[in-house]
């Protein structure tokens, strides 16, 4: 009787454990948080400019992974471009050096990704003007859609827009514009090295 006892206490002992070992597993599978992935200088979250595609990717399980090209996201030269997916939206892309396994550049697409400073990669133009009074857009001549550079943090803003749709009244294609279109949301943000 003893014996059937012991047996059952350390059962009673063991069961447990192994339940909340496999909960914990389930839960960091499923969950995702985007509070981890902050934009800031040259990073998003624990992803650096710098690291080779492997070692970020570390920070993605449980992502959809595709292959694109980086003219998709105005770079020209031929090298690829990975697009990170969760639940079907995508939230990051990477872009390597050509030829290498190096990151770039960082593309941060998903709206509820934060820079430090409370934007994100779907911000209008007066949420932008809050943070950056001096706000002014460039043409981009090779892409023609319009971007706005915060130089301190190495983050572009990226407008696709076109002819009809553009944000500033360009008196000259070289030069900044003062915004007209404060309702224009941006579609990303490239996150570069800080010169």
């Amino acid at each position: 009787m003893k014996k059937h006892i012991i047996w059952f206490l350390l059962i009673l002992l063991v069961l447990p454990g192994c339940t909340t070992r496999k909960l914990v597993h389930t839960v960091t599978q499923q969950s995702f948080s985007f509070d981890t992935f902050k934009i800031d200088k040259e990073s998003v979250g624990p992803i650096k400019i710098g690291m080779t595609v492997s070692e970020a990717e570390r920070f993605l399980s449980g992502f959809k992974k595709e292959v694109s090209e980086a003219t998709f996201f105005g770079f020209g030269g031929g090298s690829p471009a990975y697009l990170y997916y969760w639940e079907n939206e995508i939230v990051l892309g990477f872009i390597p050096a050509l030829d290498t396994d190096t990151l770039l550049y960082l593309v941060a697409a998903h709206p509820q990704i934060k820079t430090t400073n409370g934007l994100n990669p779907n911000s209008s133009v007066s949420e932008l003007l809050k943070k950056y009074p001096r706000f002014t857009v460039m043409k981009d001549l090779m892409n023609e859609w319009e971007f706005y550079q915060d130089e301190k943090n190495g983050w572009d803003f990226i407008f696709m827009t076109d002819k009809e749709t553009e944000i500033g009244e360009y008196q000259d294609l070289d030069q900044p514009a003062a915004p007209k279109r404060l309702s224009t949301k941006s579609d990303w943000i490239t996150i570069r090295k800080v010169k």
